[in-house]
């Protein structure tokens, strides 16, 4: 065959935008231009005349449905199964409904993860994030209110009888106390609107590895910051104490059995099979990203020996400093200037049936691969490392004061730091020896 004709095999070696002059091609295919001879391009044959690989001459070529599409498939997929789930967990009751009731608290988020991974696509899947970021602000708003109610509340719910005068039933300074969270919370709820607009998220990146454009960070942020300083109002309110210690001391709260509502290791267990997945979601699992680049993107990788060994023994020397070093000199300080202190014995309550050589246990795993994963590997490479670290104190905020939260914040700069330097799971690591080490400690200092 003379070498100035042109065949498919030919043709295919060009790129991918030539389209002959006398035929259309299907929408979504582009035919490869003409090979190049002596410096010129060689017209090719009429479309019908060419068939590319895979198809039957005279045929169209498949046309493949728009990516968008079979990501939003994907993240509804998930959602109507988290709905399922958790709706299903509570018809049955028992410990299916304790489940679900942790779950709940997750739940949400990981739907407005998905849901923004398919925005950044698709237009419908954007309008719902919308709707759903409403109304997830609005649930993360009512909570706090309720935190700050809740403290008020006098006695056990279950034993008020019909009729029973209001006074009984709530401490004083309620209602100032009330309108001081609505306000405060209609502020935090302005701030975090205003992430919303374009303006500010390009001023925040400056100061925090953002993409002002990216559709995903866009719907994150608000989020994040009606988490954070949404936190921060029941504490504030309450002069310095934390709203479920108040809980505690009140017994307002009573099982159906009449026990005392507390954390139990099943707690634990079932907030960590939440928490995982939910962080997996919202770094883009499984809409935007495979599981593989998930984890890279969180920083969870198989440690070495020597990163596994560091991970323990800065475990164990951050446990000690902070037992005998951190919270000691910030006791000292917040006594000495006549502030609120953490009510010592409410937490102990709340924490009484995890204080125990197995919790030590599930509480370091847990809260060492959960909370790292969530924080300083979901969190930390897009707002920094004081932002992310905020967001972590502040979901402490229902159950310490405001010194525990200092002592808090300084751990996790720490962890903060090992993560940049490292990776999450050595951060991990870290975190989880720190814990059970300080967990154990006090569950052989009550025997």
């Amino acid at each position: 065959m003379d070498s100035s004709t042109p065949t498919p095999d030919d043709a295919r070696q060009g790129q991918q935008s030539y389209t002959p002059p006398d035929t259309q091609p299907p929408a979504g295919y582009n035919l490869p231009p003409p090979p190049v001879v002596q410096g010129e391009q060689v017209p090719l044959p009429s479309y019908a005349a060419y068939t590319p690989p895979g198809s039957v001459p005279g045929e169209l070529p498949p046309q493949p449905a728009p990516a968008s599409m079979g990501k939003f498939a994907i993240g509804a997929g998930i959602t109507v199964v988290c709905i399922f789930l958790v709706s299903l967990g509570f018809a049955v009751g028992g410990e299916p409904a304790r489940f679900m009731n942790v779950g709940v608290q997750f739940a949400p988020f990981a739907i407005l993860g998905a849901l923004a991974y398919m925005g950044a696509k698709n237009g419908v899947a954007a309008v719902f994030c919308y709707l759903w970021l409403a109304i997830l602000a609005f649930l993360v708003l009512f909570v706090n209110f309720a935190l700050v109610l809740a403290a008020f509340i006098a006695g056990d719910v279950n034993s008020v009888q019909p009729g029973s005068n209001s006074s009984t039933l709530f401490k004083p300074g309620m209602l100032p106390a009330l309108g001081w969270a609505a306000l405060l919370l209609g502020l935090v709820a302005i701030i975090s609107s205003l992430m919303l607009l374009r303006p500010v998220r390009v001023a925040l990146s400056r100061i925090m590895p953002i993409d002002p454009d990216n559709f995903v960070h866009k719907i994150a942020l608000p989020m994040l910051i009606l988490i954070m300083l949404g936190s921060f109002v029941p504490l504030i309110v309450l002069g310095g104490r934390p709203p479920l210690l108040e809980v505690v001391n009140s017994g307002m709260l009573k099982s159906a059995s009449g026990e005392a509502v507390e954390v139990l290791p099943q707690d634990l267990i079932y907030q960590f099979v939440w928490t995982i997945p939910a962080a997996l979601i919202a770094a883009g699992w499984p809409v935007a990203r495979r599981f593989r680049a998930v984890m890279s993107r969180l920083g969870m990788v198989r440690p070495t020996i020597a990163q596994a060994g560091f991970g323990v023994v800065a475990g164990v020397v951050l446990a000690a400093l902070a037992a005998y070093v951190i919270d000691p000199a910030i006791t000292w300080f917040w006594q000495s200037m006549g502030w609120q202190t953490t009510d010592v014995e409410a937490f102990g309550k709340l924490m009484s049936n995890v204080v125990t050589p197995l919790g030590a246990v599930l509480i370091g795993v847990t809260a060492g691969i959960g909370e790292e994963m969530a924080v300083r590997g979901l969190l930390q490479p897009r707002i920094g490392l004081i932002a992310s670290n905020l967001v972590f104190t502040s979901l402490h905020a229902m159950q310490y004061g405001v010194d525990a939260l200092l002592s808090v914040f300084i751990i996790g700069l720490v962890l903060g730091i090992i993560r940049a330097r490292s990776n999450t799971t050595t951060s991990a690591i870290v975190h989880g020896v720190y814990d059970f080490v300080l967990v154990l400690a006090s569950a052989l200092a009550f025997q």
